[in-house]
């Protein structure tokens, strides 16, 4: 996004100012799917609190909302999140992996794949779907896990999984969604395709190449 980390880090707004911007100047109507997580961490020590908060609110309002992380979330904090869900699909977890074997170099600062992949028992605890988010693809690193995501898969029943492709300044076909920035596009590889290949073999296993399809497939 043209942002360096020292230029962010530590600029959080509270919920309730962001809450109070929404209705006072945006004004997003309960058709509008909610987003956090897409080009930011949203669930660090720091700022889930608040996180929470904009989830709870946008539930009340009836919104559609997708979170993507790279951390692991833990079931007692979002527990109560369950008596706001309307229906099967109002709120999606996406557990974010580009790679397992190379997470330590590759996802710096981030929870570790082992950890990060217990996220998934809130699936079956709390009836709240979670995704598998393999992305983005990077050529010749991702790829080498395959055996390891159908591990996984297998472990934890999951049902959905995106396999996302990298964002470029580098035009394609296909600007990215969710975004005013015009300058950034899909970058597909070779290795997303065999990777797509090779997990729609699965029993039981829905993929998809972007999450907002599969929340188009959960929507009410």
């Amino acid at each position: 996004m043209g942002y360096a980390n020292d230029k962010i880090i530590g600029k959080i707004k509270k919920a309730e100012e962001l809450i109070n911007e929404i209705e006072s100047k945006i004004k997003i109507s309960k058709n509008c799917l909610i987003t956090l997580g897409c080009y930011s961490e949203c669930w660090d020590e720091d700022n889930k609190t608040e996180t929470v908060k904009l989830i709870e609110y946008f539930l009340k309002k009836g919104n559609q909302i997708q979170l993507s992380t790279k951390k692991r979330i833990y079931i007692e904090e979002i527990i109560q999140l369950k008596n706001l869900i309307k229906y099967l699909g109002q709120f999606v977890i996406f557990v974010s992996s580009a790679s397992v074997s190379e997470a330590e170099r590759i996802e710096k600062n981030t929870t570790i794949p082992e950890e990060r992949f217990k996220t998934f028992e809130i699936s079956k605890e709390l009836n709240i779907p979670t995704v598998l988010y393999i992305k983005p693809v990077l050529k010749g690193i991702t790829i080498k896990d395959i055996e390891i995501y159908k591990t996984v898969i297998r472990k934890y029943n999951i049902k959905d999984v995106v396999i996302g492709s990298i964002f470029e300044e580098e035009g394609t076909s296909e600007k990215i969604h969710f975004s005013d920035n015009k300058d950034l596009f899909y970058n597909p590889n070779t290795d997303e395709i065999k990777i797509i290949k090779e997990l729609s073999k699965m029993k039981n296993v829905k993929v998809y190449r972007r999450s907002s399809e599969v929340m188009k497939f959960y929507e009410l």
